[in-house]
């Protein structure tokens, strides 16, 4: 039914626009009602919601956690019903959204790293938040100072806020408390300290290593900032910086301070989380990971062996680690009144109480500083007081690039930051190859 603003006076159609709520006539779908009325991300009691919320945790305890956290939510909210489906890797998750979007058929809400967000708002694909954290159902200044600003700052896009931080984790340095005690090392807390510990604690015969590692373009970044690099993408976004002049130098150190140490077998170059066993069984000394890898490693140790973490080693240009983990969005294409619970829901997730409990379960980091000083983190940290590195060194985390394009860099950065430790290329030929193949893909992304 088509109804004729002009013969109907404005009050007058207001009071029909409140009376007959489930209609979309007088001109005004669902969005516009919410927002003229304030109820953007308000539920309605007597209204029933449903939210997809497609995610990555397939098993462990990241599937428990969340999984509880849903039905929390849901007892809180009985009208509400939280659909998990869980992928069971951040590429699945990626290539499904991907398809979802266009044909679409988009979830309520989902995990999300940056450059995928980049590109999801290529098309609109993500509604932004702004409206839902200044509605009544919002989030006061108060509540958006009190997350991380590096951690807030992660889940904008050219400075609008489409994301809200979730599973979020930095890298760290691992050891083995035991050996480094017998060694008389002490954790390094600079690259030149890391490398000679390695030196020290690795034994020729190959039955122990120095430090194991399955190389990634994090680590090469990581490593290229902590020895001065600058940007990895121009201001423009059109061509690579970290193979051009001042950066050359960084970007090479970052392989070629490393690779004679794999070459001598001081380092294990591994596979995807073969390193997780050379550390938890005792043959390598040190180990690079998220922090989200601790419950695994304690788990596997069986009490065995001691092991501490520490911020990974400061190098001539400062201190950097690797921003990890998720962010939580909402797309515009699915159902209005479902985005207003998943935003209830989403709130609900990076909530002090929601988030302490995710944090101590999982081993990621907190999101929000009340939730690092709050009562129940202080008797886990208490009790696990090497955890306590993970949000101290947040403000060392960095993002290379949320681009698009990044993606492609990143697989390619993968296999030649590799190659050279392992010997099949040289430093030289593999800066070149990073460059190369990162300027293709930004080419094609312009």
């Amino acid at each position: 039914m088509a109804y004729r603003w002009s013969r109907v006076p404005m009050a007058a159609c207001f009071c029909l626009v409140l009376l007959f709520m489930p209609l979309s006539g007088c001109g005004f779908n669902e969005s516009a009602r919410h927002a003229q009325t304030g109820l953007l991300g308000i539920l309605d009691p007597g209204a029933t919601y449903t939210v997809d919320f497609w995610e990555a945790f397939p098993s462990g305890a990241n599937k428990d956690t969340v999984e509880q956290l849903a039905q929390q939510y849901m007892d809180q909210h009985s009208n509400v019903t939280i659909n998990l489906q869980a992928f069971d890797s951040y590429d699945t998750l990626k290539t499904r959204l991907t398809a979802a979007i266009a044909a679409h058929k988009p979830p309520t809400m989902a995990q999300v790293y940056e450059s995928w967000a980049a590109q999801y708002q290529q098309t609109n694909a993500l509604a932004p938040l702004q409206s839902y954290l200044s509605g009544e159902n919002g989030l006061s200044q108060a509540d958006i100072a009190d997350f991380y600003p590096t951690l807030w700052r992660d889940g904008q896009l050219a400075g609008t806020q489409y994301m809200l931080p979730f599973n979020k984790s930095v890298e760290v340095l691992y050891y083995n408390a035991d050996l480094l005690k017998a060694a008389g090392i002490k954790p390094p807390d600079t690259m030149s300290e890391l490398e000679a510990a390695i030196k020290k604690v690795s034994k020729g015969d190959g039955s122990r290593w120095g430090l194991s590692f399955t190389p990634q373009v994090d680590e090469w970044a990581t490593f290229y900032k902590a020895f001065g690099g600058g940007d990895f993408i121009s201001a423009d976004r059109k061509m690579t910086t970290f193979s051009e002049g001042a950066n050359a130098k960084p970007a090479l150190q970052a392989m070629d301070d490393l690779a004679p140490l794999a070459d001598s077998g001081a380092i294990h170059i591994t596979r995807e989380d073969a390193w997780q066993n050379d550390f938890t069984s005792g043959k390598a000394a040190f180990a690079i990971g998220s922090v989200s890898h601790y419950p695994y490693l304690l788990k596997s140790i069986h009490n065995k062996l001691h092991i501490g973490q520490v911020p990974l080693p400061a190098g001539s240009g400062g201190r950097y680690t690797s921003l990890y983990g998720t962010n939580l969005a909402l797309f515009s294409d699915s159902d209005n009144a479902a985005r207003n619970a998943a935003w209830d829901f989403m709130k609900f997730l990076v909530s002090p109480e929601a988030n302490a409990n995710f944090v101590q379960a999982t081993g990621y980091i907190p999101v929000r500083k009340s939730v690092y000083e709050g009562a129940p983190l202080k008797a886990f940290y208490t009790r696990y007081p090497e955890r306590k590195v993970g949000p101290e060194s947040i403000a060392y985390g960095f993002v290379p690039s949320i681009l698009p394009a990044w993606d492609q860099c990143r697989s390619t950065i993968t296999t030649s930051y590799t190659s050279a430790l392992t010997g099949q290329l040289s430093s030289d030929s593999a800066l070149q190859k990073m460059a190369n193949t990162c300027n293709y893909a930004l080419a094609l992304d312009s």
